[in-house]
Parts: structure tokens; sequence; C-alpha cells
């Protein structure tokens, strides 16, 4: 008979052995290789979703940017019914949620697409790392949980690595810090998508991954396009060029293959699991600044990206 030795863990059944021993069976073993692969290439695909932006997207505003990964994504959602007969649930009382997300959703990869176009990679992943930190408000609010003793040392090694990319050794790191338009820009981000993360849970538990993200990423893609084309107007005509086209639908393919790596693996691992390992997108973003962009500073930004990185895993392991 099998012994459960991980209630929360399905996969993690250990069998008694001929000498006495517990061994995981290969299936478990091979779970947890998968999930750890997925979460981790979902962080490579967020930290080059950086790179592209400030490599090839400079002159594209950021809204037009938006618009056109939600485009992509949405296209891909409806590929993905269509082909898989998936049945689709119609949002009903989840209105609410759709039209909030779409709107922290334009917001945050606002913010990020500008901090990633104008400024260093290699400060905008550290600093957007952050976001689990800002979901902690609403969880009080909500739910009435605060953050376990593992929980507030995850804040404040989070903290200090942040207030490490300024370079300062004295009290004037923070005012340094916030000095940065790329930093300012991917903290209002990682405060968005702390926000955005509670209503994501909420919707996707009312009308499934699917279906919600579809909703999301459609109602995104007209808001962020109706806008584009209020502010850029007659400019839509000369952005759109084979390289900036190409240059979109690039980042859009990144943004839907790690957000459906990511969601593979959470069908395999707690979410706190996987959540952590795609922080490690920060440590990846510092690499390719350095590599492809010649930014400065790389022992200290990769000391920062880390300290963060491993400040929100402890908060995220900590729930």
């Amino acid at each position: 008979m099998p012994y459960d030795v991980a209630r929360d863990d399905p996969a993690c059944i250990a069998y008694r052995t001929g000498g006495g021993v517990f061994r995981r069976p290969r299936s478990a073993r091979r779970s947890r290789l998968t999930w750890f692969a997925l979460s981790l290439a979902a962080a490579l695909t967020q930290a080059a979703q950086f790179a592209v932006v400030k490599g090839r997207a400079r002159a594209i505003p950021p809204l037009v940017i938006v618009a056109g990964t939600q485009t992509v994504a949405l296209t891909v959602w409806l590929g993905f019914f269509l082909v898989s007969g998936h049945p689709f649930t119609p949002p009903r009382s989840a209105w609410p949620a759709i039209a909030a997300s779409s709107i922290l959703v334009t917001g945050m990869s606002s913010l990020l697409a500008r901090a990633s176009a104008r400024g260093d990679i290699s400060i905008v992943g550290p600093v957007f790392a952050l976001s689990p930190i800002f979901t902690v408000i609403p969880d009080a609010v909500l739910s009435g949980t605060l953050p376990s003793p593992l929980g507030w040392f995850g804040i404040a090694l989070a903290v200090a690595g942040t207030l490490s990319l300024s370079g300062r050794p004295d009290r004037g790191r923070l005012r340094a810090l916030l000095g940065r338009r790329d930093a300012l820009d991917a903290l209002a981000a990682a405060i968005l998508l702390g926000v955005l993360s509670a209503v994501d849970r909420w919707a996707a538990v009312v009308l499934g991954p699917p279906s919600y993200l579809a909703c999301s990423h459609g109602a995104a893609a007209v808001l962020t396009g109706v806008i584009s084309a209020v502010t850029v107007r007659r400019g839509l005509v000369e952005l759109a060029t084979a390289r900036n086209v190409a240059t979109i639908v690039a980042h859009g393919v990144l943004g839907v293959t790690g957000t459906a790596m990511q969601t593979n693996a959470l069908t395999m691992a707690p979410a706190a699991y996987v959540n952590a390992i795609r922080r490690l997108s920060a440590v990846v973003a510092v690499g390719l600044g350095r590599t492809l962009f010649g930014e400065p500073d790389l022992g200290r930004r990769l000391a920062a990206a880390v300290l963060a990185s491993a400040g929100a895993a402890c908060l995220l392991l900590a729930r």
C-alpha cells in the first residue's frame, strides 16, 4: 500500500521497498522536474520581453505595444477554444472583475513597457520582482491574514536588495532609486500587478482560467486599442512597419507562452512554488541587460536581483 507523505502534494507518494526505505516513484520525480522547468522557462520569457522592448520597441508608444500584445493573446486563446473544443464560460457576474483587470493590465503593461524601453532592464527586473509584497495589504483587507515570520523576513530581504540598486551606501539610497524614472515605472507596475493578482485569482476560480484569460485579454485589447487610436491617430499608419509588427507579435507570443507554461506548472505544484521560481526573471534580466545592452554595475545589480528574488520567494512560500 502507498503511504501519503505530503498531503498537499498529490505527486508526492512514497512506496516501501524491500529494505524499508521510502522512495518517490519516477512519475512524481518527473512531475517535480517538469513544473520547475516550466516555471523557469516562464521566467526566461518574461526577461526576454524586457529585452525585446528595449532592443526593438523604443520608438513604439507603450500603449500600442500593449494593444498589440493583448490582441495576440486574445487570438491565441480564441484559437485554443476552436481547436480544443474546451467549453467557454460566459462572464455573467464576473464582468466587474474583467473590467478591473483590463484597466490594471493596461496601466501595468504600459508602465513596464515604458520602463523597459527608456531605462535599464537590470533595474526594471529586480524592482518589478517586488510585486508579491504588494499583495500583503489586499490579503489583509480581504482575508484578515498577515505574513508569517518567514514572510516578513522575505519583505526585508526584497527591500534591502531593491535599495542596493541605487548604489549609494548612505541614507539617500531610497531617494536616489526613486529619482530614476525606470525604477518608478517598474515600482508602479509591481503595485498594479499585486492588485491584479488578487483580481485574477477570484475571476479564474469563477470562470476557469481559459475563459477568464480570453475575456480579460479581449477587454484589455479593446481598451488599449481605443486609447491608442485616439492618442496616436495618424501615427498608427507610420508605426505599421514590418519590423514593428514583428516586434509586437514576438512580444505577445513571449507573453502568451510564459502564461501557458506558468498555468501548466500550477497544475503540478503549489502556486507559491511556481511564482517564486518565476521571480528569477529579475536575475535573468540583469544578465541580459549586461550582455545585450552593456548596462553598468553588473555585480551590484545581480546581487540586488538575487536578494529581491529571494525575498519574494520567502514571502510567497510563507503563505
